[in-house]
């Protein structure tokens, strides 16, 4: 073989070693590319803070959007739309104008200023049993003032029951019930302080919207 073929063949090996280079070059940047166009980014979700209640740790916030108010009540108590008349009865509690906050020991009533008569006769009580007498007037704090509320009771020794219910109206147009329902003999029973205790409180965070 002459010098110069030898020569050509050189350059020729040469320049397929290169283009062998520059394409494998070009393979290893796009695959580069390719892996960090499909990462998924790392996204930081902002933390949400709960409404704190007032009354503290197990207590939840309750927001009645259409007659304007809010109040707290305990986390294990029940929240519902206490109204039966039509129009009233298949909304949801943050929309009624009647709403009951209640466990077995206690309940607490809220006609919201805007229900028209109807609804407050279907939501409030409007009458008890010959068993019933007065109770004691009690003084409720709701929204910052000071109120008197008048009450029936009715209560049995043997048994070891005491029922009773209050009622009053704050000066922004809601009217109120609340009562308690304690058995004595139930040791697994919340006494008659605590369920007065813990219902004027739920009274005594009611905040109307101005």
């Amino acid at each position: 073989m002459s010098k110069t073929l030898m020569w050509l063949l050189g350059i020729l090996i040469a320049l397929v070693l290169i283009c062998l280079g520059v394409l494998g070059g070009m393979c290893l940047t796009g695959k580069f590319k390719k892996e960090s166009s499909t990462t998924t980014p790392t996204t930081t979700t902002p933390t949400s803070t709960e409404e704190q209640a007032q009354n503290g740790a197990g207590w939840k916030i309750f927001k009645n959007f259409a007659q304007s108010y809010l109040i707290e009540y305990p986390q294990d108590a029940t929240v519902e739309n206490a109204s039966g008349s039509e129009g009233e009865k298949d909304k949801a509690a943050s929309e009624a104008a009647c709403v009951k906050i209640s466990t077995k020991y206690y309940h607490v009533i809220i006609l919201g200023r805007l229900a028209n008569e109807e609804t407050a006769t279907d939501c409030l009580r409007t009458g008890v049993g010959t068993e019933w007498s007065n109770a004691p007037d009690e003084t409720v704090t709701a929204a910052g003032p000071q109120y008197t509320a008048k009450g029936m009771k009715t209560e049995s020794a043997s048994l070891g029951t005491y029922e009773d219910f209050y009622s009053f109206q704050v000066s922004s147009g809601e009217r109120f019930e609340y009562g308690i329902s304690i058995n004595t003999k139930d040791e697994t029973s919340m006494t008659k302080t605590e369920a007065k205790e813990i219902v004027h409180k739920i009274v005594a965070s009611f905040s109307p919207a101005e």
